[in-house]
């Protein structure tokens, strides 16, 4: 009897331990899509493109689309989720960027395409990751336009509404690079 036993609970932990592998991976293989800015070639927009209109459900953080606030300034588009564990992980880099640039003519913006069900999530996260500028939530369409096909991701926009920096940015230069090549434009 004890014998049964044992091999019943060997199949069960056998039959969970799979499960949980394949939930697992399941979960990395969405997560980890664009772990960092550093990334290879993704299909997105692409730089030199001019950029789509920024819209979202709702704001977090003030509406940064109201009054022509974005005219004449560089603006940094941050695509992220509650639950992509690469986006957490960007955040604290993102932070330190937007300190570097925050009183100079640069906007960051954030956009989800997590919808106001998830307003409470959205809320914590932002305060977890220390993220203070606006982020709009619902923002689907917009990431769509973006092509934004992997998160996390990031866009420069000139003052001209083109894209100027993106991970697949030739010759490879980081985030901070690309927001001083387009503050160089601004005349």
């Amino acid at each position: 009897m004890v014998n049964k036993s044992v091999k019943k609970d060997f199949l069960l932990a056998l039959v969970l331990v799979i499960a949980g592998a394949i939930i697992f991976s399941a979960w990395i293989s969405l997560s980890t899509i664009g772990p960092s800015l550093s990334n290879g070639n993704r299909a997105q927009l692409k730089v030199g493109d001019i950029a789509p209109p920024i819209r979202a459900a709702g704001w977090v953080n003030g509406n940064p689309t109201e009054n022509n606030e974005l005219q004449g300034k560089v603006i940094v588009v941050d695509a992220w989720a509650t639950w992509c564990g690469p986006c957490r992980l960007q955040a604290p880099h993102m932070v330190e960027t937007y300190q570097k640039f925050k009183d100079q003519k640069v906007v960051f913006i954030g956009l989800t395409t997590d919808d106001e069900e998830l307003l409470p999530e959205i809320r914590q996260w932002l305060k977890e990751t220390g993220i203070t500028w606006p982020n709009g939530y619902g923002a689907f369409d917009s990431l769509m336009a973006f092509q934004a096909d992997t998160i996390p991701q990031v866009w420069v926009i000139g003052i001209d509404g083109k894209v100027v920096w993106n991970v697949d940015s030739e010759p490879k230069e980081s985030l901070e690079q690309g927001i001083n090549r387009a503050l160089s434009q601004i005349p």
